[in-house]
């Protein structure tokens, strides 16, 4: 009976701490708007790195090398968006439009 006490416990303390998020959200073109500012740096780590790596040469997974890419921003965008391949569309992970332009401009930086 302790071991389902301590689940019940840590399965509340989980769903109290999931609910009580205090960041604003709205709605933006289909793109769920999270108001915490990150950078795209920032972004790009929580999100692309696992793959792409931190100077965007890592290739996990058959990622592509985007220090080499010779995508421009709409194309970078595209990808993003709807996934290619192996990779799976990033648009609710980076929650908005400005965050999805905040990666295109850090994975450009990459290319320097």
């Amino acid at each position: 009976m302790v071991g389902f006490n301590k689940i019940l416990f840590f399965s509340s303390s989980l769903f109290l701490f999931s609910c009580s998020s205090n960041d604003s959200l709205k709605e933006n073109n289909g793109l769920v708007e999270n108001e915490v500012n990150l950078s795209g740096k920032e972004l790009y780590l929580q999100q692309c790195a696992i793959c792409h790596g931190e100077d965007g040469k890592l290739g996990a997974s058959g990622a592509k090398d985007l220090s080499i890419s010779k995508l421009d921003a709409k194309g970078t965008k595209t990808i993003i968006l709807n996934g290619k391949n192996g990779m799976p569309p990033m648009r609710e992970l980076l929650e908005s439009e400005e965050n999805v332009l905040k990666v295109i401009e850090h994975i450009q930086k990459l290319k320097e």
